[in-house]
């Protein structure tokens, strides 16, 4: 790995892997999070996210592989001044008002924090203490309880945090702040991995997506990149399969066809391709198909496709 890189890393897994029994829950996971990343963490329900993520917490210990934070080798303790983490459910107090939970939360972790510093955390969050005010946890919204979450963990000034599922059940508006809360704590330097199910969730805040399925990581991809091959597809349909191997093979050298995959009969390239340069390479190439189709695709829909290979 490059030296630059390495350094820049804030969390590298090595063929991290979690066995329950005999089935592997994660197997050969290896993951980058560089430091300012909003990394999103894709996978269907039951993929192995929240099983990552009870690893790098060390609330699980792996049975292979490892795991690397700020370049240092750990044996699952969670560094507490560097790393946080909200793991499957948010911990508050619903009997106490926003103000409260931190205070207690400060209380149990041994942090000294002043009311007014208090008070800014949950602006950071994007709840306001005077408007709360004396307003109880169990009078909050989903939203409003996920973002107290967060403040609970960032008391700690913590320069690396995990957030499970933290968007799943928001209402539209709840998404928005949410998505407003993670980008103002990581133009404050905070450096994010969050887990989603729904990757169209993700790609409006992150940076970069790690997508696992069924427990292995299948790709790491940048968002901009991600939008580019979501956007359009074009697929060739061959009359046989011999025929679209044999197009694959003379294809190849075009740049236009570098990002391609070819499967039975069928060639599907992907990214912003000209359709009437495809045509104009087939027809030199004396290349005959039985159709093409031009197909818009959804985040999801690259996914699911990756995910199927």
């Amino acid at each position: 790995m490059d030296n630059l890189l390495e350094q820049n890393l804030v969390l590298n897994t090595v063929n991290l892997s979690k066995k329950y029994k005999d089935v592997y829950a994660v197997k050969n996971v290896n993951m980058h999070v560089e430091k300012g990343d909003i990394y999103g963490f894709v996978g269907e329900n039951g993929a192995g996210k929240t099983t990552v993520i009870r690893l790098i917490t060390g609330l699980a210990a792996p049975t292979e592989g490892t795991f690397y934070l700020f370049g240092e080798e750990r044996d699952g303790a969670l560094n507490k001044h560097r790393v946080a983490g909200i793991v499957e459910s948010v911990s508050l107090n619903r009997s106490m008002t926003a103000l409260e939970n931190l205070k207690y939360q400060c209380f149990i972790c041994g942090i000294d924090k002043t009311d007014e510093e208090l008070r800014e955390i949950l602006s950071d969050v994007g709840l306001d203490a005077a408007t709360i005010g004396s307003k109880k946890a169990k009078n909050f919204s989903l939203g409003m309880r996920q973002r107290l979450g967060i403040a609970s963990v960032i008391i700690q000034d913590p320069e690396f945090v995990l957030l499970d599922e933290p968007m799943n059940g928001l209402d539209p508006q709840g998404f928005v702040d949410m998505r407003e809360t993670i980008l103002r704590l990581n133009a404050k330097g905070i450096t994010f991995l969050i887990s989603s199910h729904i990757l169209s969730e993700l790609d409006k805040v992150c940076n970069k997506i790690g997508m696992i399925s069924k427990g292995e990581l299948i790709e790491e991809i940048c968002v901009d990149d991600l939008h580019k091959k979501s956007d359009a597809r074009i697929i060739l349909s061959f009359a046989t399969a011999e025929a679209a191997g044999e197009a694959a093979t003379k294809l190849a050298p075009f740049p236009i066809f570098a990002d391609c995959v070819t499967a039975d009969d069928v060639m599907t390239v992907y990214g912003d391709v000209d359709v009437n340069e495809v045509m104009a390479i087939l027809v030199n190439e004396h290349i005959q198909i039985a159709a093409l189709n031009v197909k818009a695709k959804s985040v999801e829909d690259y996914y699911i496709e990756k995910a199927r290979r």
